[in-house]
């Protein structure tokens, strides 16, 4: 079961007020999706796959990762990995989707709040709910 509310490509950015790195989170309709996190020294990214086991919870299970360094953009690409490979880890864990008006924003933001932290963080802006093929890992690793 997926809920279609979580369809998207989320951002940290508008909550990143201080913070070193950004995160991001793309959750496909069709339960696909990865993840990434990135600072100046680099980075990491996920693909994963996604469910929703209950109306408040959603188990995130990760396939594969790499790390290594990014190119500038929203969100960047991976253009050098360091080290990459198979993932079994799996978070599950509860949300809410709310109307939100976070610290670097000026006006209310569709916001995802999870209880648990994916890439280290807990709350995600809406960026566009039109998501695609594109990833920021570099080729096919699934």
């Amino acid at each position: 079961m997926r809920n279609e509310n979580l369809v998207g490509r989320w951002d940290t950015g508008p909550y990143d007020f201080g913070a070193m790195e950004s995160s991001w989170l793309c959750l496909r309709p069709d339960g696909t999706g990865w993840s990434a996190c990135a600072n100046v020294g680099g980075g990491s990214v996920g693909q994963l796959t996604w469910s929703c086991p209950t109306d408040d919870e959603v188990e995130i299970r990760y396939f594969w990762s790499a790390s290594g360094h990014w190119a500038p953009g929203e969100p960047p690409a991976l253009v050098e990995v360091e080290d990459e490979g198979p993932d079994d880890t799996a978070v599950r864990t509860r949300y809410t989707v709310t109307l939100d008006t976070p610290p670097l924003a000026e006006v209310p933001m569709t916001t995802l709040h999870l209880a648990d932290a994916v890439e280290f963080a807990h709350d995600f802006a809406l960026a566009t709910r039109d998501v695609d093929d594109a990833d920021p890992a570099a080729g096919d690793h699934g």
